[in-house]
């Protein structure tokens, strides 16, 4: 009697766990809600912002990021990670509703950075052999899409190139080491 309780009890746990294990695949494959990316404008501006504020030099918001990220994630990004960088979104608005009490959009920049330090800390990549298989598998994170996207859109836009690396159209001759001048800032071409 004990032999068939104990393999009722595996059966039923194997089986829970495939069964949770097919949920997650299939969610993690299902068709993206492209729309509700296109309405989180407001949202994409915020986290954007948050990462690349407005200083001396353009913002993310001015630099055009947000647009370029919803065209990379859109047309660009395998359906796994676009269902994650959606999850995220989704997960932004429900912790900052649940912990600040508004949406991520309407507050303050201290409480802004202190959800996206959440994120970030939720979002660190495993180390090692189980990282690369998580990453093949599941994709990137939330977070890392974001700044990812965010760097690059930032980094390839006219305003950031011009205004916010220092750019030379045709910089002549390549030197591969030379030290910056005292507040120079970063070169734009690689």
């Amino acid at each position: 009697m004990k032999r068939r309780r104990a393999l009722w009890g595996i059966a039923l746990v194997g089986s829970s766990v495939a069964a949770f294990g097919g949920f997650k695949w299939f969610s993690w494959r299902k068709e993206p809600d492209i729309a509700f990316l296109n309405e989180q404008k407001a949202l994409l501006d915020a986290l954007a912002e948050t990462i690349l504020p407005k200083t001396d030099t353009p913002g993310a918001i001015e630099a055009g990021v947000p647009d370029f990220i919803r065209k990379m994630i859109i047309e660009n990004t395998p359906v796994v990670s676009q269902n994650r960088f959606i999850n995220g979104l989704k997960d932004v608005e429900s912790y900052s509703r649940d912990t600040l009490g508004k949406p991520y959009a309407q507050c303050s920049k201290e409480q802004q950075n202190e959800v996206m330090r959440h994120f970030e800390e939720q979002g660190k990549p495993l180390s090692g052999l189980p990282g690369k298989v998580e990453r093949k598998l599941v994709g990137s994170s939330f977070f890392t899409i974001l700044k990812e996207y965010t760097c690059i859109g930032y980094c390839t836009s006219e305003m950031g190139m011009t205004r916010g690396l220092a750019y030379e159209l045709v910089p002549g001759r390549f030197a591969g080491c030379i030290p910056l001048a005292p507040g120079q800032k970063s070169w734009a071409t690689k």
